[in-house]
């Protein structure tokens, strides 16, 4: 990989995305530059949210907020989601510069929920709901926000349950469900352990619409006997609020970087630094080698 670091930075960052669409999962290289992006990117994530100060907004008080959904958009959603196409996860659905799932992990999401296609009145019904809570949102996260991406699934039922779990990705991102039929234990649900340490399982079979924060707030999947349609959107604290729907691909959840120079400076820095560490190991296998 470090005839890469020769390129631009903008080529550069497509010959990555490139790399990672195709990649096997065997190239130690590559391993420490994606760790390396990771722990960049969470350190960038996290300072953008501090001078936006979203440990603040009221969503973090509990970490959970739900919310009636109008009944006609409710029925609109289940319209449209019963017309989208069925799909699956692909590992190479995912957009440049984002944060993408990782191979291994695609045949598991495949087998804990079905997928829809995002078809065009998939994405005009969701930019009307976004203009109709787009107030309220606004009032929970306290903070301008943009939607990152956007998928339609729906919960598969299991014999096994889900582990409670947090997703690991930088706190101030959050998600935001849609569930037009309601959310329970014959549909199945959600579990959680909400900030102040209650814990809160979801049941209403009533439409909602929720958000959470994945990554502060401890939460499993319960399946039920039937499956539950859900449409979700990821949010990301921006500079300046935006509406407008992002469709990333299935595999893609959120850019590693809050901004287009960061994602540039980012990716040279960590592939940098995953050169180096190289360069380290190998003069260390040499010199172990020169001692024997």
């Amino acid at each position: 990989m470090r005839q890469l670091l020769d390129l631009s930075d903008r080529n550069l960052v497509q010959a990555i995305y490139d790399l990672e669409k195709v990649d096997d999962e065997n190239s130690p290289q590559l391993r420490r530059f994606q760790s390396l992006r990771s722990d960049l990117s969470r350190i960038a994530w996290n300072a953008f949210a501090d001078a936006l100060q979203c440990e603040a907004r009221p969503l973090a008080r509990t970490g959970v907020m739900t919310f009636p959904l109008d009944p006609v958009l409710a029925e609109r959603f289940q319209s449209v989601f019963l017309a989208s196409p069925k799909t699956v996860m692909r590992r190479e659905d995912f957009s440049l510069g984002y944060m993408q799932t990782a191979p291994g992990q695609c045949a598991y999401m495949n087998d804990c929920n079905h997928y829809r296609t995002q078809t065009p009145a998939a994405a005009g019904l969701f930019a009307d709901f976004l203009r109709e809570v787009g107030p309220t949102l606004a009032e929970s996260l306290g903070h301008p926000f943009r939607i990152a991406s956007t998928r339609q699934f729906e919960l598969v039922p299991r014999d096994i349950a889900a582990d409670k779990h947090v997703d690991g990705w930088p706190a101030a991102i959050c998600k935001l469900f849609v569930l037009p039929q309601g959310a329970g234990t014959r549909s199945g649900t959600t579990w959680f352990r909400l900030r102040d340490g209650k814990e809160f399982t979801l049941e209403t079979d009533r439409p909602t619409w929720m958000i959470f924060e994945n990554s502060a707030v401890w939460h499993k999947p319960i399946t039920g006997a039937s499956l539950r349609p859900t449409i979700e959107f990821d949010l990301v604290p921006a500079s300046k609020t935006s509406l407008q729907p992002t469709d990333a691909g299935l595999a893609g959840w959120y850019p590693w970087f809050p901004t287009e120079t960061g994602l540039l400076a980012g990716t040279r820095m960590a592939l940098v630094q995953a050169c180096a560490d190289d360069d380290r190991s190998w003069l260390g296998r040499l010199r172990r080698l020169a001692g024997r």
